[in-house]
């Protein structure tokens, strides 16, 4: 694989040439807030979090790839005033009560809320009044909750590629949530979908037995 060289950050890197910057960013230990990216997926650039500056322009990291003699700035003033948009956006219509989330402690959501000094109590004012979409707790292995849900679409694509394409979106607008795509008893239920949720829009039900058999997921 062919190597080139480039600066993010002000440090010199070496990567492989194909990798976007997004990927060669962390695999050198520099953190690029990011929602809809998942090692071994294709990227798909919804988030937008993961914008950075090249050239004076805002570019999505998982989208670009990197080429000889790039310059990359990850946080300057124009990236986090794009971001915090976005971030204040999603807390905006997000649920509310974080300590009680399965996956508090371990949200990529709530990792971008401290780097950006965002707190869901500064967002409450902004919410707006709408009919919360119920819990999905069908499945028995495991749960959702549209509230909690980013729609960064990560689990759609864990399913296609490990399993049988299962879930999708469903409904349209403040309604968009994951369903069942036809019929439910296609899901092998590798929990591939739970495992590379980055928020707690999916969990393993609290009453689950350990597993006997390793799950299936993906890129790691």
């Amino acid at each position: 694989m062919e190597e080139i060289g480039l600066t993010i950050d002000g440090l010199d890197i070496v990567a492989e040439k194909g990798n976007n910057i997004l990927e060669v960013a962390l695999k050198n230990n520099i953190y690029i807030p990011h929602l809809c990216y998942y090692p071994g997926l294709k990227p798909s650039g919804a988030c937008r979090l993961c914008v950075v500056e090249v050239g004076g322009e805002l570019m999505p990291s998982c989208l670009v790839p990197v080429v000889p003699r790039m310059v990359v700035t990850t946080n300057t003033p124009q990236v986090e005033r794009a971001r915090r948009a976005i971030v204040e956006l999603l807390i905006a219509d997000h649920h509310y009560d974080c300590r009680h989330c399965q996956a508090s402690g371990h949200c990529e959501l709530q990792r971008i809320m401290a780097r950006l000094h965002i707190s869901v109590k500064q967002m409450r004012p902004l919410r707006w009044a709408r009919k919360e979409i119920p819990q999905d707790t069908s499945h028995p292995l495991f749960d959702y909750d549209p509230g909690r849900c980013v729609l960064c679409s990560i689990c759609v694509k864990t399913c296609e590629r490990v399993s049988s394409g299962t879930i999708n979106f469903v409904g349209r607008g403040y309604g968009t949530k994951l369903g069942f795509f036809g019929d439910k008893s296609r899901c092998e239920s590798c929990r591939g979908c739970v495992e590379s949720c980055p928020v707690g829009a999916l969990v393993p039900k609290s009453t689950l037995p350990p597993s006997t058999e390793p799950s299936v997921t993906t890129g790691l």
